[in-house]
């Protein structure tokens, strides 16, 4: 059986810019990180207050 030379579907396109993403989303993107450190350093710290609690 002989091989078939097959190309891709989809062709790769090297030299593709991303598109460079806005300030506003930045800014929410590390502002809900923030917000989401900080409520996951109380609840383990509410956590251990309870686990210690006598």
């Amino acid at each position: 059986m002989a091989k078939k030379n097959r190309t891709p579907s989809s062709q790769h396109q090297d030299h593709v810019a991303p598109t460079p993403v806005s300030w506003r989303h930045r800014l929410s993107v590390a502002l809900l990180t923030g917000a989401v450190r900080h409520i996951g350093a109380l609840l383990a710290g509410l956590a251990v207050a309870w686990w210690r609690h006598d």
